[in-house]
């Protein structure tokens, strides 16, 4: 299944609802699984609390849809089956199941995961930049041993994650934007110190991760990268469960403008498996429903690796097979206070200069 969350207008505004997609394209039709759900349990079973028990197997929130498991997702496969068996029908309350693609607004799938972790495991991303450095004499290096025995992550901000229909700011403090093509990894229930083999269980399904960076202003930000990293993050166009799609052989490309800057696949030579990054993510902290993992940049699906950047005012269109894609436009960020260029402080600086 390829689940969904959009957006509806309503007479009340604005409604957010999960959703599947009924053609297997983000182009096509779209199912409303909690109505659906709710309408086949009054018409085809003798439940006598049809919506109380869809608002449980089926809640209009990704997050609340992957806590009910695995009876939330055989719930999900009904409801499905049943809309696109009968696309005209109306829910209980006169709403319709199937909605027409330009009715919809896609949003992330889900809107704020529980946490995002952004690893690094594809070798080659970043290689090459590196290496010119070195030879350079800019100092730099490759990948060291450590790299090839644990998956290095840092956390980014689910306040910056955004869907398929949104636009990417272009912060003011940057001069090189980069936006990092990766597979991300959902989290479906809970664990603890797992296995590859018990985490193989956990995963819900798997999206489209664009991970937008700045690639300067390394120098302000000693401790990690915050202000290079939690500007933007895209997800979508959709979930795609775990049960209908291979993550390690996936052809991938990006295009800008129409002009293809890459073709390639997720078998690029990786360090670790989505089941290792999961696994690595429960050693000693629990994981949840809804937790977010990048597997890092495929190899050579970013401007850093291929020496070719976008501008202001371009589109990037990001393609996963057996998942869909995603049309990116670069916008003007805010431009407003400017703290980042420097703010005046409590302290000076001890080695010199006054201003």
């Amino acid at each position: 299944m390829k689940l969904v969350t959009f957006e509806i207008a309503t007479a009340g505004g604005r409604l957010r609802r999960l959703g599947a997609l009924a053609d297997g394209s983000e182009n096509g039709r779209v199912v409303d699984l909690t109505a659906s759900f709710a309408k086949y349990l009054a018409a085809e079973t003798d439940e006598s609390t049809p919506r109380e028990l869809a608002a449980i197997r089926t809640p209009p929130d990704m997050i609340g849809w992957l806590r009910a498991g695995k009876h939330g997702k055989a719930a999900a496969e009904k409801a499905l089956a049943y809309a696109i068996a009968r696309p005209d029908a109306e829910g209980l309350d006169g709403e319709r199941l199937v909605h027409a693609r330009k009715d919809v607004r896609l949003l992330a799938p889900m809107p704020r995961p529980t946490s995002f972790r952004d690893f690094s495991t594809y070798e080659e991303h970043m290689t090459r930049a590196k290496k010119v450095a070195v030879d350079a004499g800019k100092g730099g290096h490759g990948k060291n041993e450590q790299w090839y025995k644990t998956p290095p992550y840092c956390k980014g901000s689910c306040a910056a994650i955004r869907g398929p229909e949104d636009t990417v700011p272009w912060p003011h403090y940057t001069e090189m934007l980069d936006l990092e093509l990766e597979i991300g990894i959902v989290v479906g229930k809970e664990g603890k110190n797992l296995t590859p083999e018990q985490a193989r269980d956990h995963i819900a399904g798997y999206t489209i991760l664009v991970d937008s960076s700045c690639r300067d202003g390394y120098g302000r930000e000693p401790f990690g990268p915050a202000k290079r990293k939690d500007f933007h993050t895209a997800i979508g166009p959709c979930l795609v469960t775990a049960d209908s799609i291979d993550p390690e052989n996936l052809k991938v490309s990006i295009a800008v403008d129409g002009e293809v800057w890459f073709e390639g696949t997720t078998a690029a030579p990786h360090s670790f498996t989505p089941a290792d990054i999961v696994a690595y993510a429960s050693d000693s902290e629990s994981i949840y429903p809804g937790d977010l993992l990048g597997t890092g940049t495929v190899s050579f699906c970013c401007s850093m690796d291929l020496h070719k950047w976008i501008k202001l005012g371009q589109t990037a269109t990001f393609t996963v097979e057996n998942i869909g894609a995603m049309n990116l436009k670069v916008v003007k960020g805010d431009d407003v206070v400017r703290h980042v260029e420097g703010m005046k402080g409590l302290l000076r600086y001890p080695g010199g200069s006054a201003s």
